[in-house]
């Protein structure tokens, strides 16, 4: 199975970097998120991790950009539509289309 996660270059994340819940970096895209600031989300959906990107460029600027990742475990599913999550991942590349 393959993981993405959707955000913006702007943050200059190459592979083999760690993505870290909002709860230690102090990025959190959604402002009126209260719970799961010790999450990292990700997806198994290439179109859902494209709206991810596309959100967080216009938030953060820069240009989308879509992660693989390696989730560390446990990783959980959230029960609705593809996204699971974690507390760390690794970048193992970029995706290209």
């Amino acid at each position: 199975m393959i993981f993405y996660h959707g955000t913006t270059n702007s943050f200059n994340l190459r592979e083999g970097d760690y993505l870290l819940p909002a709860m230690q970096t102090g990025i959190l895209r959604e402002e009126w998120r209260k719970n799961n600031t010790d999450k990292v989300f990700f997806t198994t959906s290439l179109l859902s991790a494209t709206k991810f990107a596309k959100k967080a460029a216009v938030k953060y600027g820069g240009d989308p950009i879509i992660y693989t990742i390696e989730p560390f475990y446990p990783y959980y599913y959230k029960n609705i539509t593809n996204e699971y999550y974690t507390h760390k991942a690794r970048i193992t590349g970029t995706y290209n289309k």
